[in-house]
């Protein structure tokens, strides 16, 4: 609940910064953000989840993992200077290069990696600790904060450096918070202590398969904003963020589903890979069937959700892009769903092997395209590198599992969501709204026909229907 509520005030905010930047600082915000996230990847290291692992099986050994970790944090913020600089070299080589005021965006957001690396140490302590609440409560406040100063930057007129200025504030108020809550997680053992270098360097032979991981999957989604940033501009940088914001909101969808899938699943892969395999096929015929018609009402309603969002400044452009990369959920939700499953068999270092394909076919492409066609050839380069992505993780998978029967799985859907298109391509330029109830009841209508459910599968999720549905027949084969 808070995740979703976190989620509306950032839209909120968004809301008012599309207008008040405008497409072309909203694209060297956009950038920067790009490059901070890359760079808040190398510096967290995997390290969440070793110290998160270390603390559980040990709480005694919760100051010497925290401190351990925190100065190997440090030190890799201080490790990554010289590569931002050398990032940053390299892109002023371009003509044009980058504008001051995004170099000091830039600068500004890197500062605040000093405060956020060390609180995103702390709050994996509390999930270790199995303390959930806390950093979620945190986050949320944080997100607040955020959402209030930066408003008044933008008013102020403080605009891009502004907002980057108000995440060092907010990523100290987060540290401060988390840092006095965790003192009792720690009573009665020693916190100022000397570092351990033999242990730091065992934490990064063991984090570094997994920063590897996250930092392809996040230049699997987000590279094509440097290459369009580079070759066109930040305004279409900025008119295209609008369609990652959709996505990214929508991208909540899977998350939740697989962090709740994801302790049932691991059990099952040391116990019952047959039960494994019927959970991820239902499972995937859960996600295709709710993706299809979000993608086809989207489609539909890009321009206004569009128009909400940023403004008549984003349009149509942004629109565009929208409709086109919408198109990309049905098979990214898939595969997030399929990374977890793989991560379960712990064959974590075919993901990684997987993602070097994906994101390699992503660079190509995004750069023999994008100078010709601009944002809609990123649009359907991400649609293309999902794909790409989905091959190796089915082929592992199917080795790892047996035969998962893909076509048995996407096609009822598919022909509900080909006629929820039809319906509404008929209906939409006389009556939209009409068009679009219209649409979702077909969609409903057709999938519960095709009986997308064989019996077992329903057994599984019967108990978390309405007692109405519960007897229903519709729903299985």
């Amino acid at each position: 609940v808070l995740n979703l509520f976190n989620r509306g005030i950032d839209f909120a905010f968004a809301f008012v910064m599309l207008r008040v930047l405008g497409p072309t600082d909203a694209g060297i915000y956009a950038y920067a953000g790009v490059v901070f996230v890359w760079f808040d990847i190398f510096t967290n290291f995997g390290l969440n989840l070793y110290l998160t692992r270390a603390v559980a099986r040990d709480r005694a050994a919760a100051a010497s993992s925290l401190i351990n970790t925190s100065v190997l944090r440090l030190l890799l913020v201080i490790a990554g200077v010289p590569l931002l600089l050398g990032f940053i070299g390299l892109r002023q080589l371009s003509d044009p290069p980058l504008t001051p005021e995004a170099l000091l965006a830039i600068a500004l957001l890197y500062v605040g990696l000093i405060p956020s690396t060390i609180s995103t140490g702390l709050a994996a302590l509390f999930y270790a600790f199995e303390e959930a609440e806390i950093p979620a409560v945190v986050t949320t406040v944080a997100t607040i904060n955020k959402a209030i100063f930066g408003l008044a930057a933008l008013l102020i007129g403080f605009g891009v450096i502004g907002l980057a200025g108000v995440s060092i504030l907010t990523n100290l108020l987060t540290l401060a918070i988390l840092a006095l809550s965790a003192r009792r997680l720690l009573r009665g053992q020693p916190v100022f202590r000397r570092p351990q270098p033999r242990l730091m360097r065992g934490m990064i032979g063991t984090s570094w398969p997994l920063m590897l991981n996250h930092f392809l999957a996040t230049i699997f989604f987000q590279i094509d904003i440097i290459i369009i940033e580079l070759i066109h501009g930040a305004r279409m940088v900025g008119q295209y963020s609008v369609a990652y914001k959709w996505l990214l909101a929508l991208n909540i969808i899977p998350a939740f589903f697989t962090q709740a899938l994801l302790p049932v699943m691991s059990r099952q892969a040391e116990s019952d890979r047959g039960a494994l395999l019927r959970s991820y096929r239902l499972g995937l015929k859960l996600l295709i069937s709710l993706a299809l018609p979000v993608a086809v009402a989207f489609t539909f309603l890009a321009e206004f959700l569009t128009g909400i969002l940023g403004g008549a400044a984003y349009l149509p452009d942004s629109a565009i892009a929208t409709q086109i990369m919408i198109w990309s959920i049905p098979v990214g939700w898939l595969n997030s769903l399929t990374q977890y499953v793989l991560i379960a068999l712990d064959l974590q270092r075919r993901v990684t092997t997987a993602f070097i394909i994906g994101v390699t076919f992503n660079i190509v492409a995004n750069l023999a395209l994008i100078p010709q066609f601009g944002y809609r050839a990123a649009a359907l380069t991400t649609i293309a590198s999902e794909i790409v992505l989905l091959i190796p993780f089915a082929l592992i998978l199917g080795r790892a599992l047996g035969p998962i029967r893909w076509i048995e799985i996407v096609w009822r859907p598919v022909i509900a969501a080909a006629a929820m298109l039809a319906v509404m391509s008929v209906g939409w330029a006389w009556q939209p709204a009409l068009a679009l109830v219209s649409g979702g009841l077909i969609y409903v209508g057709v999938l519960l026909l095709l009986r997308p459910l064989d019996t077992d599968e329903r057994a599984v999720i019967a108990p978390l229907l309405p007692a109405r549905l519960r007897g229903a027949r519709l729903l299985s084969r």
